[in-house]
């Protein structure tokens, strides 16, 4: 079991970073990046992270901030990431995991090329990003 939740996460990892380097580069540099309480209105389904059994067994509570990259005509998140994690790989984990299953409606986010024209982003055209506070509070 915990093999398979460290190769579940490798993989994750890694694809995470080869789809959005260009993002987290976009971070790195200040680029301004809408928080999702200010685009709430278009979530359409926004599932809560399962706070995981081994967190709450160590009493582990903490808080991060993540980032969403949305493909703006389908709506559908492409990648989750951590901009700055909780300082728990699980509770990372929980939180990504809840991430990717975040649905908007479609056409309703702002692509990053009319955010930050200033970014030379493969896909600015067609995908969203949001940076996403949450916090695992016991």
């Amino acid at each position: 079991m915990f093999r398979h939740v460290l190769l579940s996460l490798l993989v994750h990892a890694m694809f995470t970073h080869s789809l959005c380097a260009s993002s987290r580069e976009a971070l790195s540099r200040g680029t301004v990046i809408p928080v999702f309480r200010d685009q709430q209105r278009f979530a359409v389904y926004t599932p809560k992270p399962q706070y995981p059994a081994e967190a709450l067994a160590h009493h582990i509570s903490a808080s991060g901030m993540f980032v969403i990259r949305v493909h703006v005509k389908t709506g559908l998140v492409v990648s989750a990431w951590a901009a700055q994690g909780t300082g728990s790989p699980l509770l990372d984990s929980a939180a990504i995991r809840a991430l990717s299953q975040w649905r908007f409606k479609p056409g309703a986010l702002t692509p990053i090329g009319v955010v930050a024209p200033q970014r030379h982003d493969s896909f600015g055209k067609e995908d969203a990003l949001l940076k996403v506070p949450i916090s695992f509070v016991l």
